[in-house]
């Protein structure tokens, strides 16, 4: 195995790592405002119809007032409708829901409140389906880009494909696992809207504390970053995989050998693949490219004849010859 090919190709997975990062935080941030979000809406509940710091399921579903529900009606409506405007039919379908109710309880308004900050952590402008979509972008773009910049380098001919934010959007529609990464990510957010909801009826139920309550949606809710997170490795790790796939077809390489990261994490499925070599055209992600399971670090090298490698000091590229440059100078051209 080339070290070469090596090196370069465990920097670019540490890289595409880094930017998964990025946005993992932002994700994060975005969560932590959301749990402060649904926990003040909580202590307003529990401060407007709790005894002695307790609710019974029966006290939370008493209908709202009429005072109450003109309230709601001019504060809380009036923000769904002005989130809805975003076009997210999502935010629609709630506001269509609930808008032309008579009566709404205690506990279906609350419910109400709680879904629309969900909602919006997941599909608003900082949510966690724009953060995953951008963040994923930004993986293949930057794999796809350095490892081409890096066959510059090596005087392996190629021809670069210029990413447009269509062809990116297309790119991101690869269903590699039998759904669209965009599409498990709104069943995350079905299956958390419902797990806050069961959790609030249960407390109500058993009459359980503010402090209790609390802690079981934080604990609800912390689950929604460990899932996306997952998502997030396991998505970034495929598209910095397609990045190497799409780079070896434009590059005319027939074949690519398997690269392991091999630690104590390593799966047994990982330590079996790496080292194995596969004709490009095969390419199956899962099968025998990664990743071959959730948070997969496992990468791909070109594979080479001997005889194929050139002269390390001038290298010939397919528009002539490239003395070494660096990556901000080389992908000007291409920008």
């Amino acid at each position: 195995m080339p070290k070469y090919w090596e090196e370069r190709a465990i920097q670019r997975e540490i890289e595409s790592q880094i930017i998964a990062d990025k946005y993992l935080a932002r994700m994060d941030d975005s969560l932590r405002q959301a749990q402060q979000d649904v926990i003040r809406q909580i202590d307003a509940f529990y401060a407007r119809y709790s005894t002695d710091n307790h609710i019974t399921l029966a006290e939370a579903r008493k209908y709202l007032t009429s005072k109450e529900l003109k309230e709601f009606n001019e504060v809380d409506l009036k923000r769904f409708r002005e989130m809805s405007l975003s076009g997210n039919p999502r935010y629609e379908n709630l506001l269509k829901a609930i808008s032309f109710r008579v009566r709404i309880s205690r506990l279906e308004a609350l419910n109400a409140k709680i879904e629309m900050t969900m909602l919006d952590l997941y599909g608003g402008s900082k949510g966690l389906q724009e953060y995953t979509y951008t963040g994923l972008a930004e993986v293949y773009k930057s794999s796809y880009q350095h490892f081409m910049y890096d066959f510059a380098m090596a005087g392996v001919p190629g021809t670069v494909d210029i990413l447009t934010n269509e062809t990116i959007k297309e790119l991101l529609t690869y269903n590699w696992s039998g759904k669209e990464f965009s599409k498990r990510i709104w069943g995350h957010q079905d299956d958390s809207i419902a797990s806050v909801r069961k959790a609030l009826e249960r407390s109500f139920a058993s009459g359980h504390s503010i402090s209790r309550v609390t802690k079981e949606i934080m604990e609800k809710t912390d689950v929604v970053y460990s899932r996306a997170e997952a998502l997030v490795r396991t998505e970034s790790n495929f598209f910095h995989g397609l990045a190497a796939q799409n780079s070896y077809v434009d590059s005319d390489l027939e074949k690519y050998e398997v690269l392991a990261t091999l630690d104590m994490k390593t799966s047994n499925v990982c330590r079996e693949q790496d080292g194995e070599i596969y004709n490009v055209k095969d390419y199956r992600p899962g099968i025998n490219a990664n990743p071959f399971h959730v948070r997969c670090r496992t990468t791909t090298i070109p594979w080479f004849d001997e005889s194929e490698y050139m002269e390390q000091e001038k290298r010939q590229s397919k528009d002539g010859l490239i003395d070494s440059i660096t990556y901000e100078k080389w992908i000007e051209q291409y920008e």
